[in-house]
């Protein structure tokens, strides 16, 4: 996936510097032409993913090819990011390793500072159409869809002192705790791009939505719960052919650099 990915970006790069040479007129015509893109996105869970996450955010960025009809063809990739972890330590780390109150006993015999955090990628292409209004033929509302790849995790953040090390989670171990998943998503996303006459002022707004079937990728949970009678209930190996609907939706604000030729100014001597 990854490799797809950076082949598009690679392709429309060189289709932005042949494009480029073409001195045009944006004010009046339809141009074609490469951008590159910088963006954010305030996202929203849903489904299986906001038993997990709350709130989420991810930035990224975009190579953008704009034909002279007003056709969008998008490769995109985002860093995945966000605080709010659901459920408690307990939930997270499992009873094995934990005490009463959710810490992690460290080899000093103090808790373990510990926080939790959302991370993940989101590679996508898309294809899109432009439907002009103002202030020019290639500003206007837009549609896009496309498809990708998502994986979300936990990862388990700890700050490491020598004198108290929390060996349950060091190096390779918190991997068996961060249930990581992913697999391929569909994407869709409305809003308006502007594309100033001064080319100075280049941006979009727009509402998406992103829908993912994803699986574990990891091979074991090392979690581990205990019933009423005290009797472990290991979570063991994961089952790869469980499948969960992990959902996004929220806002996109993005900002682009276009690589066209503005026409030189007209001048008249008498």
């Amino acid at each position: 996936m990854k490799k797809t990915v950076f082949t598009i970006l690679f392709s429309l790069m060189l289709v932005s510097l042949s494009i480029g040479q073409n001195a045009r007129n944006i004010e009046k015509e339809a141009i074609p032409t490469a951008m590159f893109e910088v963006t954010y996105g305030a996202l929203f869970p849903a489904f299986d993913t906001k038993t997990d996450y709350g709130f989420t955010n991810t930035v990224g960025g975009s190579v953008i090819f704009k034909s002279e009809s007003n056709w969008l063809l998008t490769a995109n990739g985002n860093f995945v990011f966000g605080n709010q972890i659901k459920g408690s330590r307990i939930d997270n780390l499992g009873e094995s390793i934990t005490t009463v109150y959710g810490e992690v006993i460290g080899g000093g015999g103090l808790p373990s500072s510990l926080a939790f955090f959302q991370r993940g990628m989101h590679f996508q292409a898309k294809i899109g159409k432009l439907f002009a209004f103002k202030p020019n033929p290639n500003s206007g509302f837009f549609v896009q869809a496309g498809i990708g790849y998502l994986r979300n995790r936990i990862r388990i953040d700890y700050q490491i002192e020598s004198q108290n090390p929390p060996y349950p989670l060091l190096d390779d171990y918190q991997y068996g705790y961060d249930r990581m998943r992913g697999g391929w998503a569909l994407h869709g996303e409305t809003g308006y791009l502007v594309m100033s006459n001064s080319r100075i002022l280049n941006f979009s707004v727009s509402l998406e939505a992103t829908y993912a079937r994803t699986r574990n990728l990891r091979d074991y949970d090392f979690r581990v719960f205990y019933d009423e009678n005290g009797n472990p209930q290991i979570m063991g190996y994961n089952d790869k052919t469980k499948r969960f609907n992990d959902f996004y939706y929220g806002i996109r604000l993005s900002w682009m650099i276009p690589t066209y030729q503005r026409q030189p100014e007209e001048y008249y001597y008498y």
